[in-house]
């Protein structure tokens, strides 16, 4: 129950072409593998990642576990912000987990290509991942979110990102790879879409309450996170 070698290998080479480009600052070549074109971008949508998970109830003394946790954008935003808990992260790739290891020596960052979760049963307040789904099949998804929910405390809440074809502002990816894929007949990391029909099934499949939305450019709670946002809970025992 692996990731595709071809699929981290195609990770990885994206990984290398972009730290080359940035060698004289490698922290912006890491940061770039995960979508971040500088720094300060890197910061800012960091403590975004926290302003959400604050509003869907991450207080201190929490057992928190951030999936495809890259070079550590969410936990070093949970520094800056002097959140207090215990934190575990994790990646397919070792050199983003070492950055994160480095930044935040304080927390638990692990390479793990399985599609699990790193954690006893019934053991995490929150779980949440920023654009992993939209890298992954819809079967992926599911084994994933199948393994959020055995780790999740009771009444514990899975938060995550995704691509829709029905946010007009996620379809311009769409259409940038169909254009790719016509002119060279392939394309490299893939970019998948969620429908959230797909997303309340796989909530009620996997035992999870109804689940929650918020749209893409919503700036009610917390600063817009343009990919669209799901929150769904373990039910309490």
């Amino acid at each position: 129950m692996s990731i595709a070698t071809a699929e981290t290998r195609e990770y990885t080479r994206m990984m290398w072409r972009k730290r080359l480009r940035d060698w004289r600052s490698p922290r912006l070549g890491l940061a770039r593998v995960i979508g971040s074109v500088s720094l300060e971008l890197f910061e800012s949508q960091g403590d975004v990642h926290v302003d959400v998970l604050r509003h869907h109830g991450l207080i201190d003394a929490m057992a928190i576990y951030d999936l495809g946790c890259g070079c550590g954008r969410t936990a070093q935003a949970l520094q800056r912000a002097g959140w207090q808990g215990s934190y575990t992260g994790a990646d397919i790739l070792a050199p983003l987990v070492r950055e994160l290891r480095r930044t935040c020596p304080g927390y638990t960052a692990l390479v793990n290509r399985n599609y699990t979760i790193i954690a006893p049963d019934d053991s995490l307040d929150m779980l949440f991942h920023w654009s992993v789904f939209t890298h992954l099949t819809p079967e992926q998804c599911m084994l994933y979110m199948r393994e959020s929910f055995r780790a999740l405390k009771p009444g514990g809440k899975l938060v995550f990102s995704f691509l829709e074809l029905e946010d007009p502002a996620h379809r311009g990816i769409f259409q940038r790879r169909v254009k790719r894929i016509g002119a060279n007949g392939r394309e490299g990391v893939l970019d998948s879409f969620l429908h959230r029909d797909w997303i309340r099934f796989f909530a009620e499949e996997c035992g999870f309450t109804a689940p929650e939305f918020t749209d893409g450019d919503d700036a009610a709670h917390h600063p817009a996170f343009w990919q669209s946002l799901v929150a769904m809970s373990k039910p309490a025992a």
